[in-house]
């Protein structure tokens, strides 16, 4: 008698501890619909952004100098992380005041540069058409700071 009301406690403390562990969630079909958990909607997806109009007014923040000739690719959508696009441009550098080729994959978040990093062939941006960009020249402050 004692051993039959002791596994029935375990048993009862048992199926406590598993309902409030989601047993009832939004897709068991063995739990009425008012007992299941509320489904929630995924949020809607980000809008396409306009990476042309993005680097025309922030291009100077990409690069470490000017760049010229610059070009950018249609952005992508990259799962979970917002948008990727390739920009290709014509830098001086530190060190050789030449201008050089360089292309960037940017990273879009929320309709603003998140991260960029020099194109690697894995990145695909030598396989991209690109569409040309007037750059617009940050203004210098007062005191020759950008």
């Amino acid at each position: 008698m004692l051993a039959m009301k002791i596994a029935m406690s375990v048993l009862a403390c048992a199926l406590a501890l598993l309902a409030g562990c989601g047993v009832a969630d939004q897709y068991a079909t063995f739990v009425p619909k008012i007992l299941r958990q509320p489904s929630t909607e995924p949020p809607a997806p980000e809008p396409e952004p306009d990476v042309k109009e993005m680097v025309r007014v922030g291009g100077d923040t990409l690069f470490t100098a000017h760049p010229t000739a610059v070009a950018v690719s249609r952005p992508h959508r990259i799962a979970g992380r917002g948008f990727s696009a390739c920009v290709k441009a014509m830098v001086a550098g530190p060190m050789n005041p030449e201008p050089q080729p360089i292309t960037l994959l940017v990273i879009i978040e929320h309709g603003k540069f998140a991260d960029r990093h020099r194109a690697t062939s894995q990145d695909g941006c030598a396989t991209e058409t690109y569409e040309k960009v007037e750059v617009v020249r940050r203004v210098q402050e007062e005191g020759g700071a950008k």
